[in-house]
């Protein structure tokens, strides 16, 4: 029974597939802006006159703006848009109806497209790399390290799609969620989980409450691995504050998704 469970969510996956390569347009121009905006700050950083105690050099900040395109992708997830859009548009239903639990769905989706977007980003991004090779050091590169580089991503995808995920199904009693996710999951994140700025190079202060919130984990922390900047010990304290996240808002989009479901009126779809 396991088995053809499992064979029936390969082929919902692989539909997926199908259906966001109908769109490669909007892939390629997705995959542009996610490298444009990080290039953009690289060169900003890169040309200003850095602070005393600034524990970042030029070598850095281009290692780590090289890798934000790829780790903003691969931990992305876009369920706030599309259960939002599902609710109102009455296609909701349709999922209520297939033999696999409509979040799982939305899951599936979000593992397609961000595999589908590393065709684009993995080019453009081997090209800024030959560009600025010689001003990168990657000697402290270890297979240890590499492995934790690969479960801080899939801890982080996994953070950033329990907390979209529980804006998300807001949908149910807010019309738009947008903007409560573009201020709680947008905002904060591109602050506290750093887009914008390092967060290895926040004052001490900030970079602690960075450390609370589950943000850093989504983006920061796998870059901070690879980049070699952090112990063992504080990779693994980083792992556990991250679970402690992942399991807090499996909980609370569990509770929220009962709650709605006994609210949520059919219609349209």
């Amino acid at each position: 029974m396991n088995i053809f469970a499992a064979s029936g969510k390969l082929e919902v996956l692989a539909a997926y597939f199908k259906i966001i390569l109908t769109y490669r347009g909007m892939l390629l121009i997705h995959g542009l802006r996610l490298l444009l905006l990080p290039m953009v700050l690289a060169s900003a950083w890169l040309s200003i006159e850095k602070t005393p105690g600034n524990p970042y050099g030029d070598s850095d900040y281009l290692l780590y703006y090289l890798l934000v395109p790829l780790i903003m992708n691969l931990t992305d997830s876009r369920i706030v848009f599309k259960f939002s859009l599902a609710v109102k548009d009455g296609s909701l239903n349709r999922d209520l109806l297939k033999p696999f639990p409509p979040l799982l769905g939305y899951l599936l989706e979000s593992i397609a497209n961000n595999a589908l977007q590393l065709v684009y980003l993995i080019p453009f991004s081997f090209a800024f790399w030959l560009f600025v090779r010689d001003r990168i050091v990657l000697t402290h590169l270890q297979p240890s390290l590499l492995l934790f580089f690969l479960i801080a991503i899939i801890v982080g995808w996994l953070a950033r799609l329990v907390v979209s995920g529980s804006i998300a199904l807001f949908s149910f009693w807010i019309e738009d969620v947008t903007t409560l996710n573009l201020v709680l999951n947008g905002g904060i994140w591109a602050l506290l989980g750093g887009m914008i700025v390092p967060v290895a190079t926040f004052p001490e202060k900030i970079r602690y409450i960075a450390g609370l919130l589950p943000y850093r984990y989504m983006l920061s922390f796998p870059i901070e691995i690879f980049s070699g900047r952090l112990s063992t010990a504080e990779i693994y304290q980083g792992f556990v504050t991250a679970i402690m996240w992942i399991v807090l808002f499996s909980v609370i989009m569990r509770i929220i998704w009962k709650s709605g479901l006994k609210t949520y009126t059919a219609y349209g779809g």
